[in-house]
């Protein structure tokens, strides 16, 4: 060791030294006195790079004592990387701290400055002064670190400096229009928060300086940047109080004249409220104008707040949300449609003729969640017309004719509407007995689903009620024969037995009295004494075999089914990049929950007859964990959150799951298009710098080699498709042009600066994704039954094995691995066996060579794919795989036993 330090004393270790030194450092049994001196030697400026920070944060892991702390002559880089590598160093003093941000290295300045409120513990009137400073840098990302700064620190407290507020709020509102689009993005944060702040200080200004930061945001409504937009809009969602003038001027693009303004806002000056009517003018408008759906999501998501703050503006702009539901984007008119839902349930949302045909238009979109909102606004709102009652009757009808799937949620919307419109199921009872009599005592085929939705409707309005009112007890009798289809319609009120109960007794009332003709004869079950409710399954079994025909044909359903799916899928893959400003901020749990119910809703049972529908849900299932893996790993980033030395083991696993996933992803389904292949090759560059930032010095060369090859081959795809890069790939791209073959001079600022241009993007499956699968079983094998073997002499297992979507290019091994961790492969030619490349099925008895000297062995057998990622470990020694493999099917274990000499 002392011979390497003598040879190159001013160069950094290679990462061979580095290597053997980090295996002293983490032995127990190495003496106190070299790992001080190994502590010393790479504490020194000239040998101190990233690897060697890795190498005493694994030190630093091991609990080993005498670890350097940094020196205040460092280079401020080289002090601002120890810091991120270290969370527990503080620094001495303000002093400290001001002279690292005032050092030549940018990343350190923008990196203290993002950290310096939680990190460092800086006092208030420093920090203050800092952070005001660098807010004039000629360097933008200084500029951003420095406001963000400021925001964070804004979040942190109050402050009584009522001047203070104002200066920091005021510095925010001019660089709302400076050159880069992420210092305007940060300014905008600051004018949200700082200008609240400083409303919220005076109660007697806090309606002038609402309105003036409501005018301010407004005006950014037209930025050319779209993610300075959306946090536009974002901030309009704080806004706590706004005057109901300038909130309609939202909404119009024309400015209205001042005389009744000038009454309401006495504390402006006529051309002061022309100024910030003309900011604020169609600011909302352009907004649901915009050509990003994100914007326009934002938006919608903004009025939620708005509309809670005017009567009148509530009512003005269910105008615009109405037309929002002919957005392109199901996302924003899902959206739209919740907005509109918490509108129904303050009570402000009153609709008229106008909105009634596009509002009800959203019960038939293709889009399931869509279809799912309109129908909790259904179940809340009240109508106040009989035509628009009629009208949503006919809509949901006709949406359950379309979407047998939706029945349930239509049956429970159904009640709600009856048990919030009595008036009005009274007033069109007549028809409906009359329908569902004909239907269920008539010749005519029946529809068994719109049947049971108009019996829910009318039973629904007088269930609670002590007498029927207007609906004919035969009604009630109806509903019985459909108990096990309708009663989870009442399941928010009532279980089914309650609602048996209820039923019987309802059927048998004397209240009504108006003569019904030949539907008054109630039905043979009720003549005698109440059913005993232990046969109930019997009596729905055998009412629902004669009812329950449906006259789809089995086609028509097929292509439906595969038409919800994908619709589902696009729906569901288009959840976590919404999610991904809440990874970044740390919101994790709030976003692990958010993917299970994805992924529950993934689960629905959709009719599986269609290949297409396992292959979209198959590739749902694994981009949602893969998504649920970078959230986790994520958070441990987060110099908020950074995690104690004892659980950096976890962040290595997860690191090594997201790590698997992420191959799986690209190698287990095939026929991406380019943009499809592109969204998953950046999602695996994002993994590899996650792994560059916390491997160990060991993985080093060969996470950047891997890193390598999936960019060449990323750039390669964007070059034949003429497709710009994102922003994360160029960053990525200047540094692995700027850094050496083997990695040794990559910094972790570097790569941790990279991560920050990561945007998820969305995925859109356009249905051509196939799932490549396997299945493997040994017959007649079993713990009771293990095959024969004689020691050191081959066995020959015997595999029944189905492949599905496996190209015949492909190159398929069959894995065998014993409990010491013996493992042998045997190659599977698929030329040489028959069927195609959606489906083959065939038999391959596979040799095992290494039967030991034991009375009885158990393999794990499994049928693996070879990537074209390189193997981490050596290259097997008798022609095993040469690249990793990817498992297609779970392990099947296979027994033997030894064959006795008797």
């Amino acid at each position: 060791m002392e011979e390497q330090e003598s040879d190159n004393p001013e160069q950094p270790f290679s990462l061979r030294t580095l290597s053997s030194m980090r295996s002293l450092l983490l032995n127990p049994s190495t003496p106190q006195r070299s790992v001080s001196s190994i502590i010393q030697t790479l504490a020194k400026p000239s040998h101190l790079t990233h690897h060697a920070l890795k190498l005493l944060s694994d030190a630093d892991a091991a609990c080993r004592p005498d670890l350097a702390v940094y020196s205040a002559e460092w280079p401020p880089r080289l002090t601002a990387e120890t810091l991120a590598m270290f969370p527990g160093l503080r620094l001495d003093d303000d002093s400290q701290f001001a002279s690292l941000c005032f050092g030549e290295s940018v990343a350190a300045r923008a990196w203290m400055l993002r950290n310096a409120w939680r990190r460092f513990g800086v006092r208030p009137a420093s920090l203050l002064a800092v952070l005001l400073g660098f807010t004039k840098d000629p360097y933008p990302h200084v500029r951003e670190a420095a406001l963000e700064g400021l925001v964070g620190f804004g979040e942190c407290g109050e402050f009584r400096d009522v001047a203070l507020v104002e200066a920091c709020y005021r510095r925010a509102v001019q660089l709302l229009r400076d050159f880069y689009p992420c210092v305007r993005l940060s300014a905008v944060r600051v004018v949200t928060s700082w200008g609240l702040m400083l409303a919220a200080s005076n109660s007697d200004m806090k309606d002038y300086w609402s309105n003036e930061v409501f005018a301010k945001l407004c005006s950014m409504a037209r930025d050319m940047s779209m993610k300075v937009r959306v946090e536009a809009f974002k901030g309009l969602r704080k806004m706590e109080m706004v005057s109901e003038d300038l909130l309609l001027q939202s909404l119009s693009k024309r400015v209205s004249g001042h005389g009744k303004q000038r009454e309401t806002l006495g504390q402006y000056t006529s051309d002061q409220f022309v100024m910030l009517a003309t900011s604020v003018a169609g600011a909302l408008v352009h907004g649901l104008e915009d050509e990003f759906f994100e914007v326009r999501k934002s938006v919608c998501e903004s009025l939620c707040t708005l509309t809670n703050l005017s009567v009148k503006f509530a009512r003005e702009a269910l105008d615009s949300l109405v037309d929002v539901l002919q957005d392109d984007s199901a996302v924003v008119r899902l959206q739209a449609l919740e907005t509109m839902h918490h509108m129904a349930i303050n009570g402000c949302l009153k609709l008229h003729e106008k909105h009634l045909h596009m509002f009800l238009g959203a019960l038939e979109d293709n889009s399931w969640d869509v279809r799912y909102t309109e129908r909790k606004i259904l179940k809340v709102v009240k109508l106040n017309q009989l035509t628009f009652f009629k009208s949503s009757i006919d809509k949901l009808l006709r949406n359950l004719e379309s979407y047998p799937q939706d029945e349930a949620d239509v049956f429970s919307t159904f009640s709600h509407l009856g048990r919030n419109h009595k008036k009005f199921v009274s007033l069109i009872i007549k028809d409906t007995y009359e329908e569902v009599g004909t239907a269920l005592e008539g010749n005519v085929e029946i529809n068994s689903a719109r049947v049971a939705a108009l019996l829910i409707l009318s039973i629904s309005a007088s269930l609670l009620n002590a007498d029927v009112g207007s609906i004919p007890p035969v009604m009630f009798s109806y509903a019985v024969t459909f108990l096990g289809r309708i009663y989870n319609a009442f399941s928010d009120i009532m279980d089914r037995d309650t609602l048996l109960a209820c039923l019987c007794e309802k059927s048998r009332s004397t209240d009504y009295s108006t003569n019904l003709g030949k539907g008054e004869q109630q039905l043979p079950l009720f003549e005698g004494e109440s059913p005993n409710f232990d046969s109930n399954e019997a009596i729905d079994s055998e009412i629902d075999s004669h009812i329950t025909r449906e006259p789809k044909e089995v086609l028509n359903y097929q292509i439906e089914q595969q038409k919800s799916v994908i619709n589902l899928t696009n729906y569901i893959l288009a959840k976590p990049p919404d999610m991904w400003p809440r990874i970044q901020s740390g919101h994790t749990n709030e976003v692990l929950r958010s993917l299970r119910c994805l992924k529950e809703l993934n689960t629905l049972k959709f009719d599986s007859s269609g290949s297409g529908n396992a292959d979209a849900l198959a590739f749902t299932s694994l981009y949602l964990r893969v998504i649920e893996l970078l959230a986790e790993v994520w958070e441990h980033l987060l110099p908020t959150k950074r995690f104690p030395s004892k659980k950096i083991g976890k962040l290595e696993s997860k690191l090594r799951k997201l790590d698997r996933r992420v191959k799986e992803l690209i190698s287990r389904f095939i026929g991406y298009s380019a943009e499809e292949e592109l969204n998953v090759l950046e999602l695996m560059l994002l993994t590899y710098a996650l792994r560059m930032c916390e491997d160990e010095i060991s993985c080093i060369y060969h996470t950047f080699k891997g890193l390598t090859a999936v960019y060449l081959r990323s750039d390669s795809i964007l070059k034949e498709s003429s497709t710009l890069p994102s922003n994360f790939v160029v960053e990525l791209g200047k540094v692995l042009s700027s850094t050496s073959i083997d990695g040794a001079s990559c910094s972790l600022l570097q790569f941790e600066a990279c991560l920050m241009f990561f945007s998820l993007k969305r995925f859109v499956f356009q249905g051509s994704i196939k799932h490549m699968k396997a299945e493997l079983s040994v017959p007649n094998n079993d713990f009771e039954h293990p095959l024969p073997f004689v020691p050191r002499l081959p066995v020959g297992v015997q595999c029944e094995i189905n492949l599905y979507n496996i190209l015949s290019e492909s190159r398929l091994w069959l894995r065998m691995t014993m409990d010491d961790g013996f493992v042998q492969y045997a190659f599977l030619d698929l030329d040489r066996f028959e069927g195609s490349d959606e489906a083959r099925k065939f038999t391959f008895v596979a040799p095992f060579y290494r039967t030991a000297e034991a009375n009885s062995l158990t393999l794990k057998v499994c049928i693996c794919l070879e990537g074209f990622f390189e193997n981490v470990k050596p290259v097997q020694r008798f022609g095993g795989p040469k690249h990793e493999l990817v498992l297609l099917c779970k392990e099947k274990q296979v027994y033997l036993s030894k064959v006795n000499k008797d």
